[in-house]
């Protein structure tokens, strides 16, 4: 989809667990925005709000959702202008498609985890793109309390 230019998921503690990226050249650094979105997350939960959907900064615009069984975070990176409804439909999938395919198997060995990984990619790729650059860290795949 070339409205998105990232799509990112994370651990309860913040750690990057997958980053998919879809500009060239880019110079964003996606291992500090698990620990930014909880940060925003929790000055959120101190004023009242329960949850953080969007953030603008700038030319971009961050939808977020996190997962409340399994506190992992689930975020896309887009162009400002692109409507809301497209991409909360498309980060829900990313969100519905990853538990499916992990819930059950976060103490996993890591074959069994990296086959899982490799499945979730080739199925959110249809709607995500391809990728310029995609990494995934699978000792972060795990239930943070």
């Amino acid at each position: 989809m070339k409205e998105i230019d990232g799509a990112y998921i994370f651990s309860g503690d913040g750690g990057l667990i997958f980053s998919l990226e879809n500009l060239e050249g880019s110079t964003f650094d996606s291992d500090y925005l698990g620990d930014f979105l909880s940060v925003v997350e929790t000055i959120a939960l101190n004023i009242g709000e329960e949850e953080v959907n969007v953030l603008e900064f700038g030319n971009i615009k961050f939808f977020h959702t996190r997962d409340k069984l399994t506190k992992i975070g689930f975020a896309i990176k887009c162009k400002k202008d692109t409507k809301p409804k497209k991409i909360k439909h498309v980060l829900t999938n990313l969100m519905n498609v990853f538990l499916e395919r992990f819930t059950g198997s976060f103490s996993s060995e890591e074959i069994i985890k990296k086959k899982k990984m490799e499945s979730f990619i080739e199925t959110i790729s249809e709607q995500l793109g391809k990728g310029n650059k995609v990494e995934y860290f699978l000792d972060k795949i795990k239930i943070v309390k």
